[in-house]
């Protein structure tokens, strides 16, 4: 679905279904001067599928890391490797190849895992124990009921999971209200990030339009506004990093970056 409103914004833009003449065009000071990193492996044929951009690259992508009739509803707390984490999928959800799992390296030695699930419901989401949980922060905002159903969720955890992050995106939200839809990574009410899409793109004569309906990415910001990583979904994809960030950030925003560009492949 996400290909097909960007394929018809392409037409509307530049009257040709050549994807490549188009990027992001990052608005504000902020951005000026920022590396772009075009993505490797988002294409193609996905066995052993490995993402990469800049220094930032992901092991083989895992869509099947929880397995047979073990997996229970809902979504629970857990370490990464222990028995109850590896059972916080339903199995209807595998099945249907909605889950993905991967870790992602910077050759520094920083690590971040992600577990992401999609289409599932918000009542599935287990969260009652958990007051840091994305949904109790921020579900008032979001307006997020309990059978909302079209949800990308993904946990990602740190090297040492001291640490858990939480992403929750509304896919019809954010196609079809682009310059109002907010998500949101989470670690806790004073640690977040917002997401809201992009709609407006640039050619490589320099023209710049606005998809007449959907994004073509996402930007992510800290909590006081300061933007620190832009993802673009046009093509083989391309990752913008902020230049000020440290080692540690960047890896956790690129993991981000990472889900967001693996998503649209689960069915």
């Amino acid at each position: 679905m996400i290909r097909v409103i960007l394929f018809l914004g392409f037409l509307a833009l530049v009257g040709t279904p050549t994807s490549a003449q188009l990027k992001l065009a990052l608005e504000g000071p902020e951005w000026l001067g920022v590396k772009e990193w075009p993505v490797s492996g988002r294409q193609g044929i996905l066995i052993k599928q490995r993402l990469a951009f800049g220094d930032h690259r992901t092991d083989v992508v895992d869509r099947s890391w929880t397995c047979g009739s073990s997996a229970v509803s809902g979504l629970a707390a857990g370490v990464p490797g222990d028995d109850q984490f590896q059972r916080i999928i339903t199995s209807e959800w595998v099945r249907k190849s909605q889950t993905l799992y991967f870790e992602m390296t910077d050759g520094r030695g920083n690590r971040h895992r992600a577990y992401s699930v999609s289409k599932f419901k918000s009542k599935d989401l287990y969260v009652g124990n958990n007051p840091n949980s994305v949904i109790n922060i921020f579900g008032d905002i979001l307006g997020i009921g309990d059978d909302y159903s079209n949800l990308f969720f993904v946990m990602i955890y740190d090297s040492l999971a001291s640490q858990r992050w939480e992403l929750l995106l509304d896919n019809g939200q954010a196609q079809q209200k682009p310059k109002e839809y907010v998500g949101y990574l989470s670690a806790d009410a004073q640690q977040y990030y917002t997401i809201r899409p992009l709609s407006k793109v640039v050619s490589k004569k320099g023209k710049v339009g606005v998809m007449p309906f959907g994004s073509a990415g996402f930007e992510i910001r800290r909590s006081d506004g300061t933007p620190v990583a832009a993802v673009s979904l046009i093509d083989k994809g391309i990752v913008y990093l902020a230049n000020h960030l440290s080692p540690d950030e960047a890896n956790r925003v690129a993991t981000a970056c990472a889900a967001l560009l693996l998503q649209e492949q689960l069915e």
